[in-house]
């Protein structure tokens, strides 16, 4: 069983992420998120919040479909685990960072931009943040 550390209803979730109910429930369907279950009661965690911004974002900000979202969180999810795995290493050899460096570059493909976890919001790039468009994830966030 999941660990989640905040419990919202649909409404809630709704309301915060300016999304239909009838939407949220359209992309549990087609599995992107699996909220807890209460009885007939959705119960969305903070990780199917972050995961939905990052639906909301390839849907409107990127125009992608069902089928476009499916790729691209599938992608982004490898990607930035990957990235996550190759960052962590004590002494990150030149081949290493070059990885890392070509990874972002296809994470910038669908305007994503990494933030490390332990990084304070004043070490995220102002001019990157700034751009229009751009998604932020956590380095180590599962999509």
């Amino acid at each position: 069983m999941r660990q989640a550390q905040g419990i919202y209803m649909i409404s809630v979730v709704a309301e915060a992420l300016d999304m239909h109910p009838q939407t949220l429930r359209k992309y549990e369907r087609a599995g992107f998120v699996d909220p807890l279950r209460m009885g007939t009661l959705r119960a969305y965690s903070d990780e199917d919040i972050a995961r939905l911004r990052l639906i909301k974002h390839f849907v409107e900000d990127l125009g992608l479909n069902l089928a476009g979202v499916e790729l691209a969180l599938g992608m982004a999810t490898k990607l930035v685990s990957l990235r996550a795995q190759l960052a962590s290493q004590r002494n990150p050899a030149s081949a290493t960072v070059q990885w890392i460096q070509q990874i972002d570059e296809m994470l910038k493909d669908l305007k994503l931009f990494v933030v490390p976890t332990n990084a304070s919001p004043d070490d995220a790039s102002e001019a990157r943040t700034a751009e229009a468009g751009w998604f932020q994830v956590a380095a180590d966030e599962e999509m």
